[in-house]
């Protein structure tokens, strides 16, 4: 079994293990290993297993197919450490991991100890937000029996406020546990952000924090999965909402259109507390939770998920004198998954390139 290892292009750092007895397609159709690459052609290069090994074919392809520099004509074969180039994609033919073998009874410790965490963080979760549905549920049934309106008022945003973050908590799940393919459609983001906030003025006025959003001019249409977007920007503006303080909190959102070569970007602030510097480094990681017993540590991990497989990315930084600003970036000209045309290689861009996910300037 091998593996296709990114080492340059818009993907790199990805990596696909092939199954032997299938072959794959290279390019960006939608049934092939997924690349965003607008340099590569929809049927770029097809893989092919066989008992002696692995092969590969140009599928006339508008730059051609290129194994260690030279163009392939015809079937080539591939061996471990062999670099396939197509377009401004570089990939590295390396051994795939081979699979532990299972202990005695069919079962794997290191997969059923994963899992056994995993279920045991989410059903934390849920734990904590059935007490709040119980607590507000008594609150709400012991006015219904006073005939007190005014304490039904009082625990009523209780309910409401465990309702909104077991739909946050399944949708995380969902978005976390299965890849769905991107829809990418040229959409306007405002009405994509502009959703969001809407849907979370009722979570915001029950904590009486301030909600607003600000877009700079206005915008071309954004090549996104609208879903996806609104997911990740729903994700952070229910964490600045819950981060800002009671009655006297505020979120700001804004989008904007921004760069020389043009990215999209929406910044969510709060006047919240800020990320405690010993968190900072698994703020992004799926289960490590900055809220407590409040939260579930999804939301962060499924954002940063979705934005980067629309070739973007998501950014902390605080807000002096206190706050936060979450930004995500997206590429305002990504390529068109599906569009017939191809675009040519970056004029002198080697393989060696990989994409930086560092801070810009």
């Amino acid at each position: 079994m091998i593996a296709l290892e990114v080492i340059a292009g818009p993907d790199a750092g990805a990596r696909h293990v092939l199954p032997d007895s299938e072959p794959q397609l290279l390019g960006r159709s939608t049934e092939a290993i997924g690349s965003t690459d607008p340099t590569m052609s929809r049927r770029h290069a097809e893989l092919t297993p066989s008992p002696d090994g692995w092969f590969v074919r140009d599928l006339q392809s508008t730059h051609g197919t290129l194994v260690n520099g030279e163009r392939v004509a015809g079937r080539r074969a591939l061996r471990t450490g062999d670099v396939i180039r197509c377009g401004n994609t570089a990939l590295r033919v390396a051994e795939a991991e081979a699979a532990v073998p299972p202990a005695p009874g069919g079962t794997d410790p290191a997969r059923l100890q994963a899992i056994g965490e995993t279920v045991a963080t989410i059903s934390h979760g849920i734990k904590n937000i059935l007490q709040g549905l119980r607590s507000g549920a008594d609150a709400v049934e012991l006015a219904l029996r006073r005939e007190d309106l005014a304490m039904a008022r009082e625990g009523w945003p209780i309910v409401a406020r465990n309702l909104d973050r077991v739909s946050w908590l399944v949708m995380n799940m969902l978005a976390y546990a299965k890849d769905r393919p991107l829809e990418i459609e040229e959409t306007p983001l405002e009405a994509v952000v502009g959703e969001v906030v809407e849907l979370m003025q009722s979570t915001a006025a029950r904590r009486r924090v301030r909600l607003s959003l600000q877009v700079d001019a206005p915008l071309p249409p954004a090549p996104i999965d609208a879903n996806a977007v609104h997911q990740a920007v729903l994700n952070l503006v229910a964490n600045a909402i819950e981060a800002a303080p009671d009655r006297t909190g505020t979120v700001a959102v804004r989008c904007a259109l921004e760069g020389t070569h043009g990215r999209f970007a929406v910044e969510v602030d709060d006047d919240g507390p800020g990320v405690p510097r010993e968190q900072r480094p698994r703020l992004f990681e799926p289960f490590a939770s900055t809220k407590g017993q409040r939260g579930t540590g999804l939301g962060l991990a499924v954002a940063r998920k979705l934005v980067e497989r629309h070739g973007g990315r998501i950014l902390h930084a605080d807000r002096p004198p206190r706050g936060t600003r979450m930004r995500i970036e997206l590429p305002a000209d990504r390529g068109d998954p599906d569009a017939e045309r191809t675009r040519g290689p970056v004029a002198g861009r080697t393989p060696d390139i990989r994409w930086d996910a560092g801070p810009r300037p």
